[in-house]
């Protein structure tokens, strides 16, 4: 069975069950009233139908759909011959026809009258559409019949249901008219340059459903693209429309149908999905949703034509254009320090949304509560405040978070977005969901505390841990106090003695154990390269000898990088004796003044949430050295751009990393003493005098990050 025959199969027994389910009347319908009736007046399942009627209009979809008319009037049917058959004997508008068939209902619900035979009568000329007004089609004075009706093309879409209909928006004395022609994807261009047209359109004023949009109504179903004429073209510029003025006596309707409007002024907050705020020359804040195409930068100066709409707060525009504008000032707004009950209620405590704040730049505490899921397309995280659940857009700025966890108090600053929707024909008051704050960049977020670690009960096991500790150590303090006294006073004399010394002689012993790390192990690696060059050069000329020369060349290569790092070893060393970050009291500037001198060019941030009181002069010391090595490497080696130095302590553990975005490497795979390069060996001699661990993520054109974990 061929797949012709198996869908006449399947229709058949979808017409004996339904049949079944709903028994007709011996009473067969013999006019188009009565048909018309009882598919879209009583949606009555299960009734025949024997016509002789006439075509009027051949609009074609996936099923052959048809307009036919009898002196009772028109109506509409579908026939679900063979496409071979359809071929054969094609129905054309003005044919006069003889159908037979049965009332069937859609899967999506719908009612509509299914063909099962049809036979040509006799061939004649078809009736022209009639003009109509869209207060007549839309009162269903014209429902099933062929008609041309004029207006404005005002936007034009693909549907997200079903991607092969183009819905145009039609606007005709005042009214939004649907018409939909089902058209194959990729070609959206043809109806770019209808909007914003003058058009005269012949199309079927048709009641079906279209795919599973039930509750559609009425539109205007279009044959193919040469049924829409156009009177007047669209201006060749989509900028070339009016200004965007005051609207305060429209309504929302009356602003729905203004048509494309234009407004100029500076993008202050960006996020997900084609959306920003426009802050006009007026002050007036505009959301715009993109048609499409990338999104402006935050503080741009841009002009903009859409669609405009309104939530009956502000006016917003949809499906709209951009183009940059000539460059004016960015004044960015001083923060203000609010709470989430001041935005969502009022002094009683009762729920109401201050919109007043919308646009403004807001900064709040809060605690997180969710993070943005992994490959999620979702960027939001949501923090407690008060008693409100608070949404943070992070779409518009890469890696905000950092450390951030859930439970920790964050400090969120950024531009403050009333969520609601724009007025429509159902919604005459639109809802208002709250409000979302939209981080700018990434120091908008700044962490105030960590979640605690403790629970109840590890705390009651603290305390009475402390409180037997405390019994103990009052027992011992008696018995030791008049013997800590006496002691106290002579080792207090011989401490003072020995600090000074201590000092003079730690200061030495460090910088001996630089040189010697740094120094003497390379310059012991340079003589054994140049000793061995040397014997391989006195082998020259000897044939029994495997190409000496090159041997010799590859030993003093090595011997030469080796120097160099020595030499680059001595001039850190200098600058370590000259260097005061160990004086800075914030590990923050300690970092950038060891890193200064290096960074000419390249992007640093630095975010090192660590007390400097916190760490022993050799901890920070060498702290300083590994990081300024790390970022050394990512700049010569590496050749980024950008690079991020971060560290915190947890416990008696430090933290700290260094990422970047250069070429990378293979770690398993990179040169080290042999060839010369001694930085990675001393920086792993370093965390491993301190008994920490060092862990490198990198790839090929894909950046470099080193962690490393230490002790104090």
């Amino acid at each position: 069975m061929n797949p012709a025959q198996t869908t006449i199969a399947v229709f058949y027994a979808a017409t004996l069950a339904a049949s079944a389910a709903f028994p007709a009347t011996n009473n067969v319908m013999t006019s188009v009233a009565e048909l018309h009736d009882a598919v879209f007046k009583t949606a009555t399942v299960g009734a025949c139908f024997e016509l002789e009627v006439e075509v009027a209009f051949p609009y074609r979809r996936k099923t052959e759909c048809f307009s036919i008319f009898d002196s009772t009037g028109y109506t509409i049917i579908q026939e679900y011959r063979p496409r071979r058959e359809r071929a054969a004997n094609p129905i054309f508008a003005g044919d006069r026809i003889r159908i037979s068939g049965i009332t069937r209902r859609h899967r999506q619900g719908g009612v509509f009258a299914a063909v099962k035979s049809i036979q040509t009568i006799s061939k004649g000329e078809p009736k022209p559409p009639v003009n109509i007004h869209a207060a007549d089609f839309l009162a269903g004075k014209f429902d099933g019949r062929p008609v041309r009706m004029a207006g404005v093309i005002r936007d034009a879409f693909r549907d997200e249901i079903d991607p092969e209909v183009l819905f145009l928006i039609l606007e005709s004395d005042g009214e939004a008219i649907y018409a939909a022609l089902r058209m194959k994807e990729g070609d959206d261009s043809i109806f770019r340059h209808f909007v914003g047209a003058e058009v005269s359109m012949t199309a079927i004023c048709h009641l079906e459903t279209l795919g599973f949009r039930r509750l559609m109504g009425r539109f205007l179903g279009i044959e193919n693209v040469g049924d829409i004429q156009i009177t007047k073209p669209p201006a060749s510029d989509p900028f070339a429309v009016p200004n965007m003025l005051v609207t305060s006596q429209l309504r929302a309707q009356e602003m729905a149908s203004l048509g494309r409007r234009r407004e100029t002024g500076h993008v202050i907050a960006t996020w997900h999905g084609g959306n920003f705020l426009l802050k006009t020359a007026e002050r007036r804040i505009m959301r715009v949703e993109l048609a499409e195409g990338r999104q402006p930068r935050r503080g741009q100066h841009i002009e903009v034509a859409g669609l405009p709409t309104t939530d009956l707060f502000n006016v917003n525009f949809t499906r709209a254009i951009w183009r940059p504008a000539r460059e004016k000032p960015f004044v960015e707004d001083v923060p203000t320090n609010v709470t989430a009950t001041a935005i969502m209620a009022d002094d009683q405590g009762r729920t109401r949304i201050n919109t007043s704040f919308h646009g403004r730049t807001i900064r709040l505490q809060g605690i997180v509560r969710s993070l943005p899921a992994v490959g999620n397309n979702d960027s939001r995280l949501y923090m407690e405040c008060e008693k409100y659940m608070v949404p943070v857009d992070l779409s518009s700025c890469q890696d905000p978070l950092g450390d951030v966890c859930i439970g920790c108090r964050i400090s969120v600053t950024g531009a403050c977005v009333m969520e609601t929707e724009n007025w429509h024909p159902n919604s005459v008051f639109p809802h208002v969901r709250g409000f979302m704050v939209v981080v700018r960049e990434p120091n908008d977020i700044g962490i105030i505390s960590r979640p605690p670690w403790w629970t109840p009960r590890r705390l009651m096991a603290v305390i009475g841990a402390l409180l037997a500790a405390l019994a103990g150590v009052f027992l011992w303090n008696r018995s030791l106090n008049r013997l800590a006294e006496r002691r106290g006073r002579e080792l207090s004399e011989e401490s003072f003695a020995h600090i000074a010394a201590d000092m003079k002689v730690g200061e030495r012993t460090r910088l001996a154990i630089e040189l010697h790390d740094a120094l003497s192990q390379n310059l012991t690696g340079v003589s054994l390269e140049i000793a061995t060059a040397s014997r391989l050069a006195a082998q020259i000329g000897n044939a029994k000898a495997q190409n000496p020369q090159l041997a010799t060349l590859q030993h003093l290569d090595i011997a030469t990088r080796s120097l160099k790092s020595c030499r680059d070893e001595l001039r850190n060393c200098i600058w370590d004796l000259r260097n005061c970050a160990l004086e800075a009291a914030d590990m923050n500037d300690a970092v950038l003044r060891t890193l200064s001198p290096f960074i000419d060019g390249v992007n640093l941030s630095v975010r090192f949430n660590v007390p400097r009181e916190r760490l022993p002069d050799d901890t920070a010391h060498a702290l300083l050295r590994i990081v300024r090595e790390l970022v050394q490497n990512a700049i010569r080696h590496g050749h980024a751009k950008n690079v991020n130095v971060a560290g915190c302590m947890e416990g008696g553990l430090l933290h700290f990393s260094v990422a970047d975005d250069g070429c990378g490497f293979d770690p398993s795979n990179c040169a080290g003493v042999k060839q010369g390069h001694f930085g990675l060996q001393g920086i792993r001699e370093r965390v491993n005098h301190f008994g920490g661990q060092m862990d490198i993520e990198s790839n090929a054109n894909g950046g470099t990050k080193v962690t490393i974990s230490m002790g104090i």
